[in-house]
């Protein structure tokens, strides 16, 4: 199978999301790659017939023109396979390019439901993202963690919450990397206030005791239910996460292998516990470990590929 991954004109975490995809693409198709900016539609059906291109696959689609949406309504272009990464909130966005995809996958499982209801052109899957093992895993040595707690995220008002919350009943040496305003954050956290690569949130995640991982609420149409990256990416680092809770969390991880919370009680109770007892963080961290080797962006990549195989024959 020869398949055109076109990168997106979004750039920013795409670009390592991409990366791995290709890579673990690779292990059972010829990978090709061409930047969706830097071609226009005549070249890309040139390109897609040079090269014999089965199908082409890109994260969201958001950005295909009305010539290129024809030329996939007309087949003169491979059919598309498109990641919805961003449900529950571009569910506009999502529902035009499911008229001229072909296959669609979705990091939302809420999202697939809402799709069904409205009779969409073609059907969704729910597949959630996976993690990179070349930048996130487990710490090679016994060094002391530089912070006791870590958080990698955008200032959403809930987030905003659950850290003034920490700041206001914990002293905590605390870590937090975003686009975050200066009132926003307690003074007294690190700040790093720029997006960091893969690698080296994986090796902030290996200097913590604890990894907080929040959500953006879900959209007004759609309930958000799944959960994100982060949890695999921080349970591959053997860290213990706390995380708020979302119901889809129980289809990958069990109580016993990821602390969640509700509420600001829940968030206290829970993180009081993790801070005293090094035992019980250390059991989180080793058993959501266990769990998480089957969710690697190869895993994710093979689902994929089989899925498109299957497909076509």
């Amino acid at each position: 199978m020869n398949v055109l991954l076109l990168t997106s004109p979004s750039g920013g975490v795409y670009h390592f999301f991409e990366h791995a995809l290709k890579k673990g693409l690779t292990a059972f198709a010829t990978v090709y790659t061409q930047s969706y900016i830097a071609c226009n539609s005549q070249s890309l059906v040139r390109y897609c017939r040079q090269n014999q291109i089965n199908w082409i696959i890109t994260f969201n689609g958001y950005f295909f023109s009305a010539k290129d949406k024809a030329l996939f309504h007309a087949n003169k272009l491979p059919p598309l396979a498109v990641w919805l990464t961003e449900e529950p909130y571009h569910t506009t966005s999502s529902l035009d390019v499911l008229t001229f995809a072909t296959v669609a996958w979705s990091v939302e499982s809420g999202s697939t439901a809402f799709y069904k209801e409205r009779s969409t052109p073609i059907s969704v899957s729910y597949v959630p993202l996976g993690y990179d093992d070349q930048s996130f895993y487990p710490a090679k040595g016994n060094d002391t963690p530089q912070y006791d707690l870590a958080f990698v995220g955008y200032p959403y008002e809930s987030r905003i919450m659950w850290l003034k919350q920490i700041e206001e009943h914990f002293s905590l040496k605390v870590a937090v990397v975003g686009p975050w305003q200066k009132d926003d954050l307690p003074s007294k956290f690190d700040h790093i206030a720029t997006w960091l690569p893969p690698e080296k949130v994986g090796t902030l995640y290996r200097q913590s005791n604890i990894v907080l991982n929040s959500y953006r609420s879900g959209s007004k149409e759609i309930e958000a239910k799944s959960i994100n990256n982060r949890t695999f990416e921080i349970a591959a680092t053997a860290t213990c996460q706390l995380s708020e809770y979302r119901s889809g969390i129980r289809d990958f991880f069990s109580a016993a292998e990821i602390a969640t919370f509700t509420n600001q009680e829940t968030l206290r109770t829970q993180l009081q516990e993790l801070v005293e007892n090094d035992d019980v963080r250390n059991q989180y961290a080793l058993l959501s470990y266990k769990r998480v080797s089957e969710h690697t962006f190869s895993h994710r990549a093979q689902q994929l590929y089989k899925e498109l195989n299957s497909y076509s024959s």
